[in-house]
């Protein structure tokens, strides 16, 4: 099993951004643009991380479908996303597993994660190396 680290705008000053906490707090179960993530596989595991100004991991989701068409979305989060006008071709289907505290935002925050092992700009979808992925799992 893959451990991957999606990032999200959620800067409301962006032209766009998505209400991740919100989102997440009351689907519980939500759908994730695959784009380029070929590998990505059932049971894998996926941090969110959102970005700037919070720049911390604030969820742990697990994968429960890939390569979902579209038009098989049956999740609508319209109302936690702001400005965003494209769509993906599929889609991963995630679960909420966890969700971080203040305290654990803190050790899990971009600063604290590049002390660790993250060397990702945190710009698209990435895969977890294994020292970053040690740290997280020490929270």
């Amino acid at each position: 099993m893959a451990t991957w680290i999606f990032p999200t705008t959620v800067d409301k000053n962006k032209p766009y951004y998505y209400e991740v906490d919100k989102a997440v707090d009351t689907l519980k179960t939500l759908f994730w643009g695959q784009s380029r993530l070929k590998s990505i596989a059932v049971g894998d595991t996926v941090y969110i991380y959102a970005s700037s100004p919070v720049q911390t991991l604030c969820w742990r989701c697990t994968v429960l479908a890939v390569n979902v068409a579209p038009q098989n979305v049956d999740i609508n989060d319209s109302e936690f996303e702001h400005g965003y006008a494209e769509s993906d071709d599929a889609y991963v289907k995630l679960t909420a597993t966890r969700k971080f505290n203040a305290t654990e935002r803190f050790k899990l925050s971009y600063a604290e994660m590049c002390k660790h092992g993250l060397k990702s700009r945190m710009q698209s979808p990435f895969r977890a190396n294994e020292e970053l992925l040690e740290y997280i799992n020490s929270i």
